[in-house]
């Protein structure tokens, strides 16, 4: 972990509320993996007085730059969408702890809304090592949705559900993902990001099939470095159970270790 200042180079609404944003910085570009987050100043004054924390959704080290996807939903995003080019934004990381890869084929990776920007990091790490890939994403509408097309490059497959039918498969994404599963889809290693309630039935729909599945927690976090213990979760290991931190001990778990 290392305090940067990392450069705006560019920052685009995507969509209605959606925005990229692209950072140099070559240190986090280097060190940055899949799964791993940093934690950002939004703004030059006393408020938002907390730094907010963003998944990595991509690094190229060879630019020096990184790659955030965020939605303006409250304040402190708000104050990010208007960063100008040049800018310098004052930032802590890469922090946490990152999504690994057993290798096995093929690997399936699903994003629940937000839950999507650590999974294009990790799409484009295994797509570069030659993996089979399958994406499922979902929301409650296409407005909700991103166009991963923008960001992805060609190979993985990707499935789309919304729950009011907009886009993609009618249904909420875990549905549709067991629909895939009794068509014939045999997954060698699962990932998964999003809200905790979709987590929390992606792994108990899990437990009969027993798939490795890789979660990673969306918590709110103060300190993110894991002094305030503010978003500590309980865990269970070797039998135990304790209150380990997303921030520091996650956000990546194995979906059996988490209480749900």
């Amino acid at each position: 972990m290392k305090q940067c200042q990392a450069r705006v180079l560019d920052l685009v609404e995507v969509k209605g509320g959606f925005f990229s944003l692209t950072l140099y910085e070559p240190y986090l570009a280097a060190t940055a993996r899949p799964g791993q987050f940093i934690h950002l100043r939004v703004g030059s004054g006393v408020a938002p007085l907390l730094r907010r924390p963003f998944s990595v959704a991509g690094a190229d080290p060879a630019k020096g730059t990184l790659h955030l996807l965020f939605r303006c939903v409250g304040e402190g995003t708000k104050l990010l969408s208007r960063s100008r080019e040049g800018e310098l934004l004052d930032c802590l990381g890469p922090l946490g702890n990152c999504f690994i890869s057993s290798g096995a084929e093929p690997a399936v990776l699903l994003a629940g809304g937000g839950g999507i920007a650590p999974l294009i990091f990790l799409a484009e790490s295994l797509r570069a090592a030659g993996r089979e890939l399958y994406l499922f994403y979902g929301a409650a509408k296409s407005a909700d949705l991103l166009p991963l097309e923008q960001f992805l490059s060609p190979g993985p497959v990707v499935k789309y559900a919304t729950e009011d039918g907009s886009a993609g498969e009618a249904g909420l994404l875990t549905a549709v993902f067991q629909r895939a599963l009794a068509a014939g889809l045999f997954p060698g290693e699962l990932f998964a990001c999003g809200p905790r309630p979709f987590l929390a039935a992606l792994a108990q729909q899990n437990q009969r099939r027993g798939y490795p599945l890789q979660v990673s927690l969306e918590e709110r976090m103060a300190c993110a470095v894991g002094a305030c213990q503010g978003c500590a979760v309980l865990i269970r290991r070797n039998g135990r159970e304790d209150y380990l931190r997303v921030c520091r001990e996650g956000p990546v778990f194995q979906s059996t270790e988490v209480v749900w």
